[in-house]
């Protein structure tokens, strides 16, 4: 082996150290250990790596490695590890005898003296231990690198000539080569050194790219090639063999691009270092310099092939960072500081994927009950300062694992983990508790609200995030119905009753509304007609909805549908449409709208207490041909009684338009009399409990009895529901019934075939 082969062999192993920092985060208990074992190994092989970089009849020394690391460690942890860069030297010149021992005192000012003046030039200049490094950081770096050698320089130049190691007559050059070699080679390695140095916790310095595999084999199989290329180009037999330096920047450009920081920065330390070595041994396309020039000059053309990707890596750097910063936003809540729907959502999928399979989770939904309260009496402000505490509160409660986040205005949603079954209810208790009892300081006394939770226990690996969220939603609404202030805790396997009844009324709700939109619903009509057979006039009808199913278009009978609407408030919507509906046939059918001398349509409890419903009610009559006072709005008596001044507010208005009234159900509500001298109706329909008991219960023949006198006195009429059979109708003939309705009169069909027959008439008995 030749002697080039054995220096070019020893310079190789001495800078495979300088790749150690790459290593990952240092557990914080063995930190200062580790971090003085590796700093000092990596001096002294930065020392070793340097004798060997020594070119040229003036030896001059292409970079000084120490004074690189000595200013990264300064920077990176503090003034308070000066003593580390003297334990170091003292260290490197034991080691490394060949400067005589009355050198070592310069050396040690030197390698002290240039670093803090680096650092403290660096800082100023805005470049400290927490910033990234960014374009400003690479910008700072040549001032801190002429600071560190000429702050240097006096002492190694004197302790060079005063030790005899360079005769006084060559003290330019040799302050040339000293400059050269620490403010040249802090520009070279402080980048890349600085990116890896070993990391403090878990925080990465730049936010990593999920690291192509594939392509990073590829991109370091491609490195390595470029350089043994390099390294096996001799350059005196083949011409601009020295362009062959150009090919490892080329990869690293790619590198830049593609890879994570620290793969970047690894591969730029690892191509300065190999390259130095190679064109210091005069091996492959690089010829070993002659002199200081072309020692300079080969610095400068290395600085560049392993700064310019470092540059690029920056700037791509600075545009994954924003775009983080951006994201970062986008998932957080800018009120509580926790991670809003979006960052809930990707956060708790993350969660759940890595979780060990099997393990007992609780994802809970917890609502603030009635908190406009707190808004209305304090004023917005105070209610987000409400909101922020609670946030604090919940969350001093979580495990390291375990997730908390606010889904919107007064809703947060938490996933914990390892929460047994037995255990879930209690916990679930105690987060309410927390929520539901904090009392808000506001002016002389106090502001509060309970909380209502929805909690769901389920294994990891057998529900997703979106089904369990969505179990625990209508659980927590389930509490809301009950009363609030209370936990409804259910299983994801098992469910509960409470919660199946009301995740199935809204799958309902949304089919409704789904189906409002696509025009999926048929109105049928069932005829209403006059008990005694003296009493003539036009066509009495009751219009019925029924949905069509858009998986197999057959109908649904609104038994089914109408009570998710009025629940998920969906009935004024519904309202409107029929209603419109109806309208618009009468229009198109004005031989239909002839015949027709009154057409009832039931109304929910939430249209008699929605302004807007009126307004539509009115904008629709104005434009239409059909007689208001050939209508007729049902509306129940328990919806009347809810709220009596709205339903007579209600009940004034449509009356003023023309429209009668008819109260629907009477008597299977509040069952008093006292209310109807209030209502200015014009019908009253019992309800159908006591018409089917007329033939065997003489409590129902005296509840109906009532009514009908009750209502004579008033001057309304009656109308039985549910009449099954003659003989029923014959008995409400007999009590004074004004009109009946039910299957043993007519069955609902179309309103199309409605009109294709006569109306019902019964004989006289």
């Amino acid at each position: 082996m030749t002697e080039h082969s054995r220096r070019l062999l020893r310079s190789a192993i001495a800078g495979l150290g300088w790749i150690a920092p790459l290593a990952r985060p240092m557990p914080e208990r063995l930190r200062p250990v580790l971090l003085v074992v590796l700093f000092v190994a990596l001096y002294w092989s930065g020392g070793l790596l340097a004798d060997h970089l020594i070119v040229g009849q003036d030896a001059v020394v292409l970079l000084w490695p120490p004074g690189a690391l000595a200013f990264v460690l300064l920077l990176r942890e503090g003034w308070r590890y000066w003593w580390l860069i003297a334990l170091a030297e003292l260290f490197s010149a034991l080691a490394l005898p060949q400067a005589p021992l009355g050198f070592f005192p310069f050396a040690l000012a030197a390698n002290l003296v240039g670093p803090f003046a680096a650092v403290a030039l660096a800082r100023r200049l805005g470049l400290r231990s927490g910033s990234v490094f960014d374009l400003g950081s690479l910008q700072a770096l040549p001032l801190a690198g002429l600071a560190l050698g000429l702050a240097s320089l006096p002492f190694g130049l004197t302790g060079l000539i005063l030790t005899g190691m360079t005769p006084a007559e060559e003290a330019g050059a040799a302050a040339l080569k000293w400059l050269a070699a620490n403010s040249l080679g802090l520009l070279l390695l402080a980048p890349a050194l600085w990116l890896l140095w070993p990391a403090r916790g878990r925080a990465p310095e730049v936010p990593e790219v999920p690291l192509p595999r594939l392509e990073a084999t590829l991109w370091a199989g491609t490195l390595l090639a470029s350089l043994v290329a390099v390294g096996l180009l001799p350059y005196a037999t083949i011409a601009n063999a020295a362009a062959m330096a150009a090919l490892p920047g080329l990869v690293l450009l790619w590198g830049a691009i593609r890879l994570p920081a620290r793969w970047a920065a690894a591969g730029c330390l690892a191509s300065g270092l190999i390259l130095a070595t190679l064109a210091a041994s005069g091996t492959g396309a690089l010829r070993e310099p002659q002199n200081t020039p072309e020692a300079l000059i080969l610095v400068a053309l290395l600085f560049a092939l392993t700064l310019a990707p470092l540059v690029l890596m920056a700037a791509v750097d600075a545009s994954r960072r924003a775009a983080a910063e951006m994201l970062r936003h986008a998932r957080t809540d800018p009120l509580t500081g926790l991670a809003n729907r979006s960052g809930l959502q990707h956060r708790a999928e993350s969660a759940l994927a890595t979780a060990p399979a099997g393990l007992p989770m609780l994802l809970l939904y917890l609502d603030i009950d009635n908190f406009e309260r707190v808004n209305d009496a304090a004023g917005l402000a105070e209610g987000d300062g409400f909101l922020r505490t609670i946030a604090q509160r919940l969350k001093r409660t979580l495990g390291p694992d375990d997730l908390l986040g606010r889904l919107d205005t007064d809703r947060f949603v938490l996933l914990l983990h390892g929460i047994p079954g037995a255990q879930a209810g209690l916990r679930a208790e105690t987060l309410r508790r927390i929520a539901g009892e904090y009392r808000h300081p506001f002016g002389e006394g106090w502001l509060s609200a309970t909380a209502s939770v929805g909690a769901v226990a389920f294994a990891a690996g057998e529900a997703g995030y979106d089904s369990t969220l969505s179990l625990a939603a209508a659980a927590c609404a389930a509490a809301k119905e009950q009363g609030g202030d209370r936990c409804q805790l259910t299983d994801f396997r098992n469910g509960s009753e409470t919660v199946t009844e009301r995740q199935l009324a809204m799958n309902w709700a949304t089919r409704v509304d789904q189906a409002l939109q696509d025009g999926r619903f048929r109105l049928f009509g069932q005829s209403i007609v006059p008990l005694d057979p003296g009493r003539h006039g036009g066509r009495h009808l009751e219009i019925l909805v029924r949905m069509v199913d858009a998986a197999s278009g057959e109908l649904v009978a609104p038994g089914l549908f109408v009570p998710a609407a009025e629940r998920f408030k969906l009935g004024p919507k519904l309202d409107r449409h029929v209603l419109d509906r109806t309208l618009d046939w009468l229009e198109r059918n004005p031989l239909a709208l002839a015949q027709v001398e009154l057409c009832a349509i039931n109304l929910c409890a939430a249209s008699v207490n929605d302004p807007s419903f009126l307004a539509f009610l009115r904008e629709r009559l104005a434009h239409s041909a059909v007689p208001p006072e050939r209508l007729c709005l049902e509306i129940t008596e328990t919806s009347a009684v809810r709220d009596f001044s709205e339903a007579r507010s209600f009940i004034a208005a449509v009356r003023a338009l023309g429209v009668k009234l008819a109260l629907d159900d009477f008597g299977a509500g509040f069952s008093s009399f006292a209310y109807l001298s209030r209502l200015d109706v014009d019908f009253i329909k019992i309800d159908g409990s006591f018409i089917r008991d007329i033939q065997s219960s003489p409590l129902s023949v005296s509840i109906v009895r009532a009514i009908t006198e009750i209502a004579g006195a008033l001057d309304k009429r009656t109308v039985a529901e549910f009449v099954e059979n003659d003989a029923v109708r014959r008995r409400l003939a007999q009590l004074g019934v004004d009109y009946g309705q039910g299957f043993g009169i007519d069955h609902p069909r179309p309103i199309e075939q409605l009109f294709h027959r006569p109306a019902p008439v019964f004989p006289s008995h």
